[in-house]
């Protein structure tokens, strides 16, 4: 598939891997109704990828228009999605939100952290953005730029599974923000590497009172290896 330069996707498709309705299981949405897009294709290869099965463009993705896609979405009846990935920036999801938000939707972008921002976004959208620390192994590729773009309605979360990436959490926080108009800081547990007590004792002990500590709520409510849910 011919990318741009900025890695977008240039066919003017969505490769989609999936379409669902469910819980959000993570985020300030957590435990709500929400449509989830799910679309293939991602710029980056973390190593603790839970979704490798939406990382390329393969024959099992399915290629539509926008028409095709928003007939999808307005079969369900909830007002909340969430387009995620792979990487949902490398598809043309900016008019796909203008239309969403327009339409009374409430939209959560969740990217990677690695492909620019909009600088001016579509009406009702916000974003879900990772922090990749060191043990993604994909840290190099984070474009800060990004922080400043980011704004109260958004979040900023940072996924870990040792001190050091706890430690770079911290640090990102003390460097780049403190204007009054920050993202919600959320910190996860790479599944199965590093126990929720843990960063619960760090957020502690670090005296970090604007940290929220999540898990996965879907991969406790379902098997942890179930998709569409």
């Amino acid at each position: 598939m011919k990318k741009t330069e900025a890695y977008r996707y240039d066919d003017g498709l969505f490769h989609v891997t999936e379409i669902f309705d469910s819980i959000d299981g993570e985020g300030k949405r957590t435990g709500l109704m929400a449509i989830f897009v799910r679309l293939a294709g991602c710029n980056l290869r973390c190593s603790y990828c839970d979704t490798a099965y939406s990382l390329s463009l393969t024959d099992t993705a399915e290629a539509l228009t926008e028409e095709e896609l928003l007939s999808r979405i307005h079969a369900f009846p909830w007002k909340k999605i969430t387009l995620t990935g792979g990487e949902p920036m490398l598809h043309p999801v900016r008019h796909l939100c203008e239309v969403l938000g327009k339409e009374g939707y409430e939209v959560n972008i969740e990217t990677n952290g690695a492909v620019a921002l909009f600088q001016e976004r579509p009406q009702g959208t916000f974003y879900t953005m990772d922090f990749k620390c060191g043990g993604s192994g994909m840290k190099e590729r984070m474009l800060e730029e990004n922080f400043r773009i980011l704004g109260k309605e958004d979040v900023l979360k940072f996924v870990v599974s040792s001190q050091a990436d706890m430690d770079e959490m911290k640090a990102i926080i003390a460097a780049h923000f403190h204007k009054g108009e920050d993202p919600a800081f959320y910190v996860s547990p790479v599944w199965g590497r590093i126990a929720p007590a843990d960063l619960v004792e760090y957020v502690r002990r670090e005296r970090l009172s604007d940290v929220r500590v999540q898990v996965q709520l879907h991969k406790i409510i379902w098997d942890p290896e179930r998709r569409g849910v």
